[in-house]
């Protein structure tokens, strides 16, 4: 889902060995985004991150426990790019239609980068907006 660039630098900081959670959005009963979650396999081997279903008390409460809470975005990019043929027949779109894309790695306060996330929506049903939050 991301640009090559950006997983190819993940990739390379957070190590080889991945575990990688898959979530479609949807409203009113259509998908609408596609969401992957990529998370170092050596920092979150504590989370049971590998089963399918529901983490109990949520992914994030599960980081913030085993002390890899959320703590920086050091990577963002939010792009537009043409859908590959699964993207567009799951998002229901015609064939090479664009969809958003929007990448983002997190750390924790450590500098740790504890989780990368993949989004793919369909630009006529997600926007995507840019805010910062001067503190």
């Amino acid at each position: 889902m991301a640009s090559r660039t950006t997983s190819e630098a993940v990739q390379a900081s957070i190590g080889r060995a991945v575990i990688t959670r898959h979530r479609r959005a949807t409203t009113g009963g259509t998908v609408v985004r596609l969401d992957e979650a990529i998370y170092p396999l050596e920092l979150v081997s504590v989370i049971p991150l590998a089963k399918r279903g529901q983490v109990l008390r949520g992914v994030h409460r599960g980081l913030t426990d085993a002390g890899l809470e959320s703590h920086s975005i050091v990577h963002r990019v939010i792009a537009v790019r043409q859908a590959t043929d699964v993207e567009a027949k799951v998002l229901k779109l015609e064939r090479r239609a664009l969809v958003l894309t929007y990448d983002q790695v997190i750390a924790d306060r450590q500098g740790r980068l504890v989780e990368l996330l993949r989004f793919v929506a369909n630009p006529t049903r997600i926007r995507f907006v840019e805010e910062q939050v001067v503190l």
